[in-house]
């Protein structure tokens, strides 16, 4: 009896531990990590967001300097831009509290502790008006675990919006009921600085609601124009105080993501029909398959519902506010259909993966006008009111399961399981009186149990990563980069042929190349594809090293799988490299051998100005390869580095050829092109293949030994298929994944060793000198022997960054349309490099004299009378 006495006087404590524990049960049932093998990791988090947390941790443990910039991002670059979409969320400090071994049990921590506070936080806004112990549990759990929230569990930074989203809303309703603008300003700036992109969606709704508050106050012209005037203050001075991250945010987003921007609107395009949507208002609308794309995830189970559609049957709500009510849930309703909206919505582009991402608001406005309607009827619903909830869900109900074949992801089960909550909500909703408290904890429980089928349901449909596979493989990687390290120092890129993911450099802590980010830079994809690696919109990863590429960008470290490694080390194979053979072995551990490169330039090194005027093309590796050392080295013409090599016709099994392409035949258990080539030298062996093999068009053997090729990527790429000694046949077996293949960009190239090593050894003798690397600068000697010079490095050009030779400011170049060089004048010299986020100064100064007026705000408030809180009807 204590218990429950407590409870009701603290009842947001039993709105946060519920949905907690209904999650935190599932992933129990689930067996995941340290309860099983399993993880909470799925597509994204487990191949991006768990290797940012681990590179947050590396930032705040000791390297504050990689708030600015890192090493460890592709081959470098800014990375304010990246902790302002993926990092700063104040749930990330839970990270801090555990270690490095135990990441994915911190995730799965901080994922519970986001269900709870979406729970309290719409049990805040429900118990602000009136609601009950069952009421807050009952709305905060169908908010925590709504169907926007489930599909999203992957995409934990976002959540926030969820968290912040109710406590936003009744700074509004402060706002103008008490002319108190701090709860709305705090919160805003807290959800800004959290993540702006879902902060933008939070503002574009806002405005809305806060229409419908004002709509509801009945405030006299003048007051409702002051405040009209605090609510957009209030906004503004949020959006001033975090401009010190927005401005400099704004800026790389410009130089990154922003470049995608949609310019073309189609304007008569709609994504999705109202029928395939009625499908997401059932319990385990979602699946995979609705990640790429679908419709928005909506919902809020079987009360929440009912309660939207009393909203505009109820009598006591004035027609004005129901009008509003109407005409903002049709702008809602269409922006989940129309393509122009739905581009508003999405910061003007449209998303990759991951469908209405804004459906957050939806949810909360479905909520809370169903809050309002039913805390109007504590003596149940009226008998016309249940005839139409009665005819309106059979409409729906009947539709859905007769069209069931339509929704991919319902089951005749998970539809059944719907009409029956329906049904149940229906019958506790007319039966609910004072009088008689047990209905009302009924129809809370009854919304408690429809989320959590809905959670069980929902998450059952998707696949994850084992925690043994990121464990094995992370400290592998680890003690494999640590040994390397101890040989050639920290301050050189390290490559490897094994890959889990394209920010192990972030998860581990060392100087890669590899990267996958929304906050990527177009320039670094174009130089990656143009030099043979694979590379698309938001990633880069170096699959496919040559000599020449390995050199360039100062892989002096490299990596491999031993043969005789742990079976129970999950070490993924990305690429062969054969010709690592022709480098120094410096070790082993118990998963990877080690190599140091011989021919490795430094970061930078002083060569040529030619390089400043070398021109890349599309999808030539091998032209561009030989361009760039001309270019280095200051040859008036590029050298013959790459000479065709002779393979054999192919030899088709089990399909037909016409011309270069070759199909399948129907009745074929496999189908395969077999080429063969003879090496008459030790050099290295290339083979081109075209871009049309991305996606796992084709498998590669070569004599039965798998030659691993990336699955994704949109250039030519060079497949190392370098011999283990010259004069033995080689025989290269491709297998068709797909119907048809065309290999008409297949070609075989041999790198001529000794004139590359003779030109990377030149290069190599005029290394600078690096003294000093902090986190974002470096300090360093090097001489240029000659006139024309300049000091290229294999860091990416950008705007932040400041270089000083001998003392004196230098405007760094672009060089290759990508990295920075810096012009030297005959002699020896000692360069410092800096960088600072370009327009984070100027943010800081906005954000200080925002800070400024909130002060004058809070010292010197205007004068005015209170509003009546009689007027709000939503405090009936």
């Amino acid at each position: 009896m204590r218990l429950i006495h407590w409870l009701q006087k603290h009842p947001l404590v039993l709105a946060a531990a519920v949905p907690a524990l209904i999650m935190a049960g599932y992933y129990i049932a689930t067996k995941v990590w340290p309860f099983g093998n399993n993880s909470i990791m799925t597509v994204d988090m487990g191949q991006q967001y768990i290797d940012f947390y681990s590179y947050y941790r590396q930032t705040l443990f000791g390297h504050p300097g990689q708030f600015f910039f890192t090493f460890n991002k592709d081959l470098g670059g800014d990375a304010l831009g990246t902790w302002a979409y993926y990092l700063m969320s104040p749930f990330n400090l839970i990270l801090l509290l555990f270690p490095q071994s135990a990441l994915d049990l911190a995730i799965t921590v901080m994922t519970l502790l986001k269900y709870a506070a979406a729970g309290a936080t719409m049990g805040l806004y429900v118990k602000r008006y009136r609601g009950s112990l069952p009421w807050i549990v009952g709305f905060g759990t169908a908010y925590a675990l709504s169907g926007w929230a489930l599909a999203n569990q992957l995409n934990l930074m976002w959540l926030d919006a969820a968290v912040f989203l109710p406590l936003i809303a009744l700074g509004v309703d402060t706002l103008i009921a008490r002319r108190r603008p701090w709860p709305f300003l705090g919160w805003l700036l807290l959800a800004i600085i959290s993540n702006y992109y879902m902060a933008y969606m939070t503002v574009l709704f806002i405005v809305g609601y806060f229409g419908l508050r004002l709509v509801e106050a009945r405030l006299p012209w003048r007051q409702a124009l002051r405040a009209i005037g605090r609510f957009a203050g209030a906004g503004l001075l949020a959006g001033g105080l975090s401009a010190w991250l927005l401005l400099p945010t704004l800026f790389q987003l410009g130089q990154s993501k922003g470049t995608y921007t949609e310019t073309h609107i189609r304007w008569t395009h709609f994504e999705t029909t109202p029928l395939q949507q009625l499908g997401k208002f059932f319990a385990g609308s979602f699946s995979y398959g609705q990640m790429p794309s679908g419709q928005a995830n909506i919902f809020v189970g079987s009360v929440a519902l009912i309660g939207f559609l009393l909203y505009f049957f109820t009598k006591e709500i004035r027609w004005q506010e129901k009008l509003y009510a109407l005409v903002f849930s049709a702008f809602l309703a269409v922006s989940l259909s129309w393509s122009p909206l739905d581009l508003l919505w999405h910061g003007m582009q449209y998303p990759v993966w991951y469908p209405y991402r804004f459906s957050f608001v939806v949810c909360f406005w479905l909520m809370a006008l169903a809050w309002r309607a039913l805390r109007l009827r504590p003596n149940g619903i009226t008998v016309p009111q249940l005839l139409l909830s009665v005819s309106v869900f059979a409409a729906l109900d009947l539709t859905v399961f007769l069209r069931r074949a339509q929704y991919a992801y319902l089951t005749t089960n998970t539809i059944c399981l719907t009409i029956v909550l329906d049904a149940l909500a229906l019958v506790g909703l007319a039966m609910l009186s004072e009088g008689r408290r047990a209905f009302a904890i009924g129809v809370g429980l009854l919304m408690v149990v429809d989320a959590g089928s809905n959670a069980v349901l929902t998450l059952n449909q998707l696949s994850y990563i084992s925690h043994s596979d990121y464990h094995t493989y992370t400290e592998a990687l680890r003690d494999g980069i640590s040994a390397t390290q101890a040989h050639i120092g920290e301050n050189d890129r390290i490559g490897k042929t094994t890959l889990r993911s394209k920010n192990d450099p972030m998860q581990v802590g060392y100087l890669g190349t590899d990267q996958f980010t929304s906050m990527m830079e177009p320039a670094a994809p174009r130089f990656f594809g143009a030099i043979g690696q694979s590379a698309g919109d938001g990633f880069v990863a170096y699959t496919d090293g040559t000599v020449i590429t390995d050199a360039l960008l100062d892989l002096k470290g490299f990596i491999t799988p031993r043969l005789d490694a742990p079976l129970n080390t999950f070490l993924p194979q990305v690429s062969a490299r054969p010709d690592l053979f022709n480098y120094n072995q410096i070790g082993q551990t118990k998963a990877f051998t080690l190599y140091d490169n011989p021919y490795a330039l430094g970061l930078g090194f002083v060569s040529s100005n030619k390089i400043l005027n070398t021109k890349l093309m599309a999808s030539e590796p091998v032209i561009n390869q030989e361009r760039i050392m001309a270019g280095l080295t200051g040859d008036s013409s590029a050298p013959t580095l790459f000479a065709a090599a002779a393979l054999s016709p192919m030899v088709v099994k089990g399909g037909s050829a016409a011309g270069n392409i070759v199909t399948k035949k129907p009745v074929a258990k496999q189908t395969t092109v077999t080429y063969t080539f003879t090496a008459k030298t030790t050099d290295p062996y290339y083979l081109q293949i075209g871009a049309n093999f991305t996606d796992n068009l084709v498998s590669l053997t070569q004599n039965g030994r798998n030659v691993p090729i990336y699955d994704t990527f949109r250039d030519r790429e060079l497949l190392n298929v370098t011999p283990s000694a010259p004069g033995k046949k080689q025989t290269l077996t491709f297998t068709l994944n797909k119907d048809s293949a065309d290999f008409g960009e297949l070609r075989l190239f041999t790198l001529d060793m000794s004139a590359t090593a003779v030109r990377l050894n030149a290069l190599k003798a005029n290394s600078w000198h690096l003294t000093k690397r902090g986190d974002r600068s470096l300090t360093a000697e090097a001489t240029a022997t000659k006139k024309h010079q300049v000091l290229m490095t294999s860091i990416p050009y950008a705007a932040g960054w400041h270089a000083k030779v001998d003392g004196k400011a230098v405007q760094p170049s672009k060089a290759l349309g990508f990295l920075m060089a810096i012009p030297l004048s005959k002699g020896e010299h000692t360069i410092t490099m800096a960088y600072t986020p370009p327009y984070f100064w100027p943010g800081v100064l906005i954000s200080v004299f925002a800070l400024a007026l909130t002060l004058l705000w809070v010292r010197f408030p205007p004068r005015g009378k209170l509003v009546d809180p009689g007027r709000l009807r939503s405090r009936r």
